[in-house]
């Protein structure tokens, strides 16, 4: 593979890239198709879908367990927590018709809010809130969660090689591929944010390793600013949710802007072959501590995204242990933005691998304490190690004059 991308010239990469968009059009117009056929064979199972909520109400993740009997279990997962209930369900005319009872909370499913489009898809439709909900099989997630480890980590030590394949991918593909992204349904502001932040990230980033910018101290100060960017993206997010577990980790995010600095000055490519743009004092318990905050805010806003948001939260920490010392923040951007990308085409599909992760109230408040605590210490850890770096620079000042 190495000797491969050494050889590809400009001419090559670009069939590349049009040969995968096409592929990829190919594929999304394909399932977007529907039967005409009126006797559609639905088949029973477990089936879940992300449903984009308004402002302040994040994800809403459903996953619905149709049984031949004539039940269906509904788990409905949200910012306040999770429900399940029993129900009753019939196809009529490839329309799921669910009955739910006089006290039960989960009823925007009933009312012929569910059509099979095919054998593999059933859209919900409830006015601003509409999904595709897909299959969901374990086995297939499971696989899939490993190959997405596999693959950003992969992603990101290509990116750190080959200046042209990192072009190519956040420079040329975020503007071809805008009209497919804004037709496959994904709404809600954050992720839009989001994606393209973490797009806009790795391109400055790319421009810091390989121009003359990169040694200059206001493109280092953007460094940490986009960084700052990222997190206060996920502040706001939190707070508009309202819920005491989302109010403590937007603390535990405003902690971790403020004691993120350490060290700007010094960030900037170094003198390895792959220019790698480093950030040396980001100290490992501000990571730690950075990734447990960040996956409490998805698990919180997101509860449909928490499984694999886990593996792109670890797909830079890895890196940054094992690979190369002050090689995260390059990483976050690069494993973040590429798989917004993959979610923006496929979203569907990643939406169906998602594992269920178990959310309750004490669960909710716990790791929501653990993420302040953590952001709480470090900046007990900071503030000692800001106060001694001062005293030796007033010293150093006293010795001189």
């Amino acid at each position: 593979m190495r000797i491969y991308f050494e050889k590809l010239s400009r001419d090559k990469l670009l069939r590349f890239i049009i040969t995968i968009i096409t592929s990829v059009v190919i594929f999304n117009t394909s399932s977007i198709i529907t039967k005409a056929n009126t006797d559609i064979k639905f088949p029973t199972g477990t089936w879940q879908g992300i449903v984009d909520g308004k402002h302040g109400e994040g994800g809403l993740f459903y996953r619905l367990k149709f049984k031949s009997n004539g039940n269906v279990l509904v788990i409905k997962q949200f910012g306040d927590g999770e429900i399940k209930e029993e129900k009753i369900w019939e196809n009529k005319n490839n329309k799921i018709i669910i009955k739910s009872k006089a006290s039960d909370v989960i009823k925007e499913l009933d009312n012929g809010n569910l059509k099979i489009l095919d054998e593999k898809s059933i859209e919900y439709n409830n006015g601003f809130y509409n999904t595709i909900f897909k299959e969901h099989k374990g086995t297939l997630s499971i696989i899939h969660w490993i190959a997405a480890l596999i693959g950003l980590i992969t992603l990101n030590e290509l990116f750190r090689r080959k200046k042209l394949a990192a072009i190519g991918f956040f420079f040329v593909l975020p503007i071809i591929m805008i009209p497919l992204w804004s037709s496959n349904g994904v709404t809600y502001w954050f992720k839009w944010i989001k994606v393209y932040s973490a797009v806009a990230g790795s391109v400055w980033f790319i421009f810091v390793r390989f121009t003359k910018i990169g040694v200059e101290k206001w493109s280092k100060m953007i460094v940490a600013l986009i960084l700052s960017a990222n997190i206060i993206e996920a502040v706001v997010q939190d707070f508009s949710m309202g819920n005491l577990p989302n109010i403590l980790n937007g603390i535990a995010g405003v902690l971790s802007i403020v004691t993120l600095f350490y060290g700007w000055k010094e960030i900037g490519p170094d003198n390895s072959k792959e220019k790698d743009m480093i950030w040396e004092k980001m100290p490992l318990l501000w990571i730690i501590a950075y990734d447990v905050w960040n996956w409490t805010f998805v698990y919180l806003n997101f509860p449909g995204s928490a499984s694999l948001q886990f593996i792109v939260i670890l797909s830079s920490t890895i890196p940054a242990i094992f690979i190369k010392k002050g090689i995260w923040l390059q990483a976050r951007a690069f494993t973040l933005a590429a798989w917004f990308m993959y979610y923006f085409t496929f979203p569907r599909f990643t939406e169906s691998v998602e594992l269920l992760v178990p959310r309750n109230s004490i669960f909710m408040i716990g790791i929501s304490l653990l993420s302040i605590i953590l952001n709480l210490a470090y900046a007990i850890v900071y503030i000692k190690r800001y106060k001694s770096e001062t005293k030796i620079r007033i010293k150093e000042i006293s010795t001189d004059n």
